[in-house]
Formats: C-alpha cells, structure tokens, sequence
C-alpha cells in the first residue's frame, strides 16, 4: 500500500496546484449528469481532470497526457488499483477526488479547509466494498464542528468514529482534537486502507481498525466521544441496497439506535455520543420521528441537542420499497451525553 499511498499524495499536490474543485454530489444527481453527456460523443470523454477524477468519465490517452504531468501519468500507470487503462487506449479512474469541506468565506477570508481532498470511490458506488462519499459527509462534519461546543474545553482522551469507512468523521475529529487518541472503526477492509490516505491529506493522525460496530472497542480504554454516520437506508431482501448503506430492519433506524445504546455503555461517564443519521417520517404521522422518540428513553443517557439538518433526503427512495408508508426521510443530528456508569462488560464473559 506504501506506493499506493505515495501516489494518491502525489496526485492530490497536483490537482491543488491546478485549482482542482468537486463537491460531490448524492449519487442521483451524478447518475443523471453522467447519463446525460453519455448520449453525445462530444461530451461523453473527459476534458477536464474535474471530469475525470470527479464526475468518473473515461478519458482518451492523447487529452489524458495533457491534462496530467508525465511524471504524475507514469506514476498512476506503475501504482495498481488508481487508475485502469483499456485495450482502446482509453483510461478511467477507480477513484474520485472530493473536496471534504464545503467552500466558506468568513469576514472576507476562505478558510483554509477548503483546499483539502478526500478519496473515495468512483461513480457508481455499487459494490459492496465501495467507499461512500457525499453530501450526507458534508453535512456530518458540519453537524460535528457545532457539536463541539459540547465538549469540555479539555481535549477528550479517546475519540472513535464507529462505522467510519474511510475515515472522514475521525479525520475531523483528529484536526479539531490534536492532542486526543482518535480511532476508526469499520469493517471494510477497502474503506479502511484508504483511510490513512485520506488522514494524510488533510494532516489528520487516526488509528484505522477493522471492527463490527464496537467489537475492538474493549482493547481501547476510557472513551470520551464517540462520533458515527451510520447506514441508515432500509435494507432490502433484493441486494439492491448495498452493504455500506443498508441500515437493516425498521427502514434502516436499527443500526442507528444499535449504535446509541452500545455505544452509551461504553462511553466513559460524562462522555458524549454525537450521531448523524436518516429518520423515515411516516406520511400519515408527519410529526412523529421514530429515532427522536426512543433516544430520549435511552437509559443513561441524557439527550443534549437534537436537530434537524434536512428535512427530506433521499427523495429518490420515498414510498416505495420498504419505505411505502413514507413521506419523506429527513437527516438529523444527536448528542447524547452519559449520565451514569454501566459496568463494562469483559470481552471473555
């Protein structure tokens, strides 16, 4: 992985040299961009490293040289797995270029997060193993950066970010808490070796481990926050929804509330849990919020902010599936602080 990382590193100074700008976008309006230029010959191919590198549109070898340095191209073709060349000549990337931040302009300066890459997975993100990125990420780091507000002006000793994939919320965390032990968490082996890439590129110092939800979690010690995104889509009995996003039963509340009530009992007292997450809104009850309601009875655990960031997401899979009886699926951010101890429970037992 070491050329891989090195290659990733180099590539991102590259498009920092040349301005490179993507905000990605949910996977439904890139479907319908790339569908569209897909139709013409002229628009179809790459000519610019945004097409490429953001919007996954192949690339002709004679605009690929222009747009790329040859040191970089020969760099990409040695390094396995960035990019993939065909028997036409043509190139395409398995990967795309984000901005983690969103563009912010305070008193007339740009912050300078905006300059700063994260890499995930090329368009479309079908595979089970592929590695999420959009606005949902947007928002959650938003949501963590309000959130702070929260914590104690201490720097929290353990920070983990649990279902973390390749580690945006963790990377986060690490930036705002440097001097704090931040963990990621996931299971999928893709996510979590891109996640030192990603830590590396915007100057972030994460430990990434391969676990299901909380299980490595009793090696750690005393935890302090815990911050997820967690799939929250509905599973579905047809495959379609693919392991990243699916959520499970209840239209996708039952690994969000999994990881609220684990995740109270191994926090350390006082420590807080900051999550954000998707809400299914009946059409006939729409003011009852199904995760609102069980949070607030969780045991031990004190809710401290409850907000709603987008009051319909995914307006793509309302009222059909297992979402038939939805109006709309709104996002929301919750912190939780715990109030009691609960007796860690050992991992022999």
């Amino acid at each position: 992985m070491a050329d891989v990382h090195a290659a990733f590193l180099s590539l991102a100074s590259y498009l920092a040299d040349r301005n490179y700008t993507f905000v990605c976008p949910t996977p439904e309006s890139q479907t319908r961009v790339v569908d569209k230029r897909s139709t013409s010959a002229t628009t179809r191919w790459s000519a610019s490293l945004e097409d490429f590198f953001g919007w996954s549109l192949p690339a002709k070898k004679e605009i690929l040289t222009k747009l790329l340095s040859a040191a970089v191209l020969k760099q990409l073709q040695e390094t396995p797995a960035i990019i993939r060349e065909f028997e036409d000549g043509s190139f395409m990337s398995d990967f795309r270029f984000s901005n983690l931040y969103l563009l912010h302009i305070s008193n007339g300066e740009t912050d300078e997060q905006n300059s700063l890459y994260y890499v995930h997975s090329a368009h479309p993100t079908k595979a089970d193993d592929a590695v999420f990125f959009g606005p949902d990420t947007y928002f959650f780091l938003d949501f963590l950066s309000r959130a702070n507000s929260h914590l104690p002006s201490t720097s929290p000793r353990r920070i983990i970010d649990v279902c973390c994939g390749s580690g945006a919320g963790a990377i986060h965390m690490s930036r705002a808490h440097p001097n704090s032990n931040v963990v990621g968490l996931d299971l999928n082996p893709k996510a979590l070796r891109l996640g030192p890439v990603n830590a590396a590129l915007a100057g972030g110092r994460v430990e990434f481990l391969e676990s299901d939800l909380y299980a490595a979690v009793d090696q750690l010690g005393d935890i302090d926050v815990i911050v997820s995104n967690p799939p929250y889509i509905a599973s579905s009995e047809d495959g379609k929804v693919p392991i990243y996003a699916a959520g499970g039963a209840h239209q996708g509340l039952a690994l969000p509330l999994r990881i609220v009530e684990e995740g109270i009992e191994k926090l350390a007292k006082d420590g807080l849990l900051i999550i954000y997450t998707g809400v299914p809104i009946a059409y006939r009850r729409p003011g009852h919020d199904p995760f609102l309601e069980q949070i607030k009875e969780m045991k031990n655990a004190e809710l401290v902010e409850y907000r709603i960031i987008h009051p319909d997401m995914w307006a793509e899979d309302v009222a059909r599936g297992a979402y038939t009886d939805v109006g709309r699926i709104q996002v929301v951010g919750a912190v939780l602080r715990k109030t009691a101890s609960t007796e860690r429970r050992s991992p022999h037992s």
